[in-house]
Formats: C-alpha cells, sequence, structure tokens
C-alpha cells in the first residue's frame, strides 16, 4: 500500500467496518503502527453497538484515535459524542451535509438557512462551522472542485451560542445512510 500511494508511512488508516475478524484485522493494524508504517489507527461504522466497540477500545493495545460515524444536524449522534470523549477517540464525521441519499434536506432547513442568509454564507458553510466549533473532524464528500473553495471559506467567521443553540435543537437521529 504504501509503495502504490508512493509514501514512506500513513497518518491515520481506518478500519472500515466490524464484520469478518475484526479483531484479527485490528491486531494487523497494530502491528503496521510498531512497524511505523502507519502512525495512527481508527475506526469506522463501529457504532453498531456498544460490543463491537468494546472489542477494539476495551481489549486491544492501541487505542483507535477517532471513530468515523455519520453525524449531522440532524442526527448528532449525543451517545458516541459522550462515549468517544470518556476514551479520548476524536469523532470525526462522514456524511457532515447529509450525503446525497438525504436529498439537499439539510441544505433546506429552514434554520440554517436563515444562518447562512444572516452570515451571507451557504447552508453547506454554515453545517461545516457548526461541525468545527464543536469540535468535529468531518469529511464532506465533493465531487464539484467549487466547492472545495466554498468550504474553505468557513473559517472566516463564526456561529454565536445562539446559532449553535438553534443548530444542536434540530437534532431528531435521524440518519440518511441506514446500512442493514
Amino acid at each position: 500500500m504504501l509503495q502504490r500511494l508512493g509514501v514512506d508511512y500513513i497518518d491515520l488508516l481506518y478500519l472500515h467496518q466490524p464484520v469478518g475478524d475484526y479483531k484479527g484485522a485490528w491486531h494487523d493494524l497494530e502491528k503496521a503502527v510498531s512497524e511505523g508504517k502507519v502512525r495512527s489507527i481508527g475506526i469506522s461504522n463501529f457504532d453498531y453497538n456498544d460490543r463491537v466497540f468494546s472489542d477494539i477500545v476495551d481489549s486491544m493495545k492501541i487505542k483507535p484515535a477517532a471513530m468515523q460515524i455519520e453525524c449531522h444536524p440532524y442526527a448528532q449522534r449525543k451517545y458516541w459524542q459522550e462515549k468517544l470523549k470518556q476514551h479520548n477517540i476524536v469523532l470525526e464525521c462522514w456524511y457532515p451535509l447529509g450525503g446525497r441519499s438525504s436529498h439537499g434536506e439539510l441544505l433546506m432547513d429552514p434554520v440554517i438557512c436563515g444562518i447562512a442568509k444572516a452570515h451571507g454564507k451557504t447552508a453547506a458553510q454554515v453545517i461545516i462551522r457548526w461541525h468545527i466549533q464543536e469540535g468535529f473532524s468531518i469529511i464532506p464528500g465533493i465531487d464539484n472542485s467549487k466547492y472545495i473553495d466554498e468550504n474553505i471559506r468557513t473559517l472566516d467567521f463564526t456561529l454565536s451560542d445562539e446559532e449553535m443553540n438553534a443548530i444542536r435543537a434540530l437534532d431528531k437521529e435521524q440518519r440518511f445512510f441506514n446500512m442493514t
């Protein structure tokens, strides 16, 4: 993998899902860390239940540096926010804007759009800024290069406490991607 990527090491490598021999896979990732091939390891989609999370966090030598889960204003994943804080694991949000399966629902939310209008920003910029101010790591998927510049322009404004609370009040644990 390192040779294909043309690098000497990988900063952060994720175990994508708790399927198959995920404990064995985690041991292999720990080995890659000990060999200096990987600096940090994390888990993704281990929010299926507490057992799969605990299998890694409570019984392995190296604890995850981060956990990727779907997280956005409609599914703020408060249970996981607290659990990850207890273990000093960074929450990295995928689908931070709701993803394609949301059909733009978050981007049309009247609360978010009202805040965006007040700042002269887009709804996406407000949502990204909310994630940043909450202390989350985010990975918005981008297939249009003009959105990269738009996303960068989330660092030139700040949401007020009232605006942050208004977005927090949108939480209804509504996920847009539901895995079987």
